[in-house]
């Protein structure tokens, strides 16, 4: 038993070694591709990443992600329950899903317990980093004030950074209109992305191809580990294994006090939003959007 459980949900893009090292709990998320419903819970679930991004890749119909009912938020709170009957639940940005809401709608259900819910304000591999550092407080035997103290005070310092090199399934999803695709893809323009306010913006844009893409990760892979705050920094990716590896090596020679770094691809929950090929950094700690658009330390 431990003084606190920790909880999150499917989208946190965390891979399932880490979510059983640190004893997390998930509420699954669902996908749809054709017309088929599969549970994610994190990276990994009823359809592995390789299927999902083969046959979204041969597939003219986009799919779609489903909030969690709250069913099963209850189910995982019970199941919590079973580590400790104090529950922290660290949730995707509530200005970017309902699911939030739907966490909170399950509450009635489980009076018994005491659950406390934290809006991240972030997404992906970012509230990764959150539920990580939670979790690891909660193994060390920390209490709930304790550690809702300490992520309320990471969550401003929550970062996405990183460049999208495809606009298509953005485009198809909705979120930008044809126009902006058609200057995207015309003018090889690719968004410098990240959250502020508990919404993904974009600090700018760059203009060129992969090679320049490439060059302003790699100028960014020499100072993350320098401004990170905490020991986990992520090398998020599109289905550009090579390309994060890359970023890696860099990183591990500007890496003197050893932060964990990983390679993490996008599962099927955040790869239903965003395009082939993106790339970023997911970490806690300072970020100048300079380092990527003008590249100045």
């Amino acid at each position: 038993m431990q003084k606190v459980a920790i909880v999150t949900d499917g989208s946190c893009d965390l891979p399932k070694e880490l979510i059983e090292k640190y004893n997390i709990f998930v509420v699954p998320f669902q996908v749809i591709l054709d017309k088929k419903v599969y549970k994610m819970y994190g990276d990994y679930g009823t359809i592995s990443k390789d299927e999902f991004y083969n046959r979204l890749e041969k597939n003219k119909d986009l799919p779609t992600t489903s909030l969690p009912p709250p069913k099963f938020f209850v189910d995982t709170y019970r199941a919590a329950a079973d580590l400790s009957k104090t529950i922290v639940g660290i949730i995707l940005s509530g200005e970017l899903s309902a699911t939030l809401h739907t966490a909170r709608m399950a509450l009635p259900y489980v009076e018994d317990l005491d659950v406390t819910l934290i809006d991240s304000k972030v997404a992906a591999s970012t509230l990764g980093t959150l539920v990580i550092e939670a979790a690891k407080m909660a193994k060390d035997g920390k209490s709930k004030e304790e550690i809702i103290k300490r992520i309320e005070a990471l969550i401003p310092k929550a970062r996405l950074a990183g460049i999208m090199d495809n606009v298509e399934a953005t485009y198809r999803s909705g979120r930008i209109s044809w126009g902006k695709k058609f200057l995207a893809q015309t003018f090889q323009i690719k968004p410098v992305v990240g959250f502020e306010n508990g919404l993904i913006i974009s600090y700018g844009s760059v203009r060129g191809g992969r090679n320049e893409v490439m060059k302003r990760m790699m100028h960014m892979a020499t100072l993350v580990p320098k401004y990170a705050e905490t020991d986990t920094i992520f090398i998020w990716h599109v289905r550009c294994p090579e390309d994060a590896q890359a970023l890696m090596e860099i990183m591990e020679d500007y890496n003197p006090t050893k932060k964990d770094i990983i390679i993490q691809e996008a599962g099927p929950v955040i790869g239903t939003h965003v395009g082939l090929y993106a790339l970023a950094y997911m970490y806690i700690g300072h970020f100048d959007k300079d380092w990527l658009i003008k590249m100045k330390e």
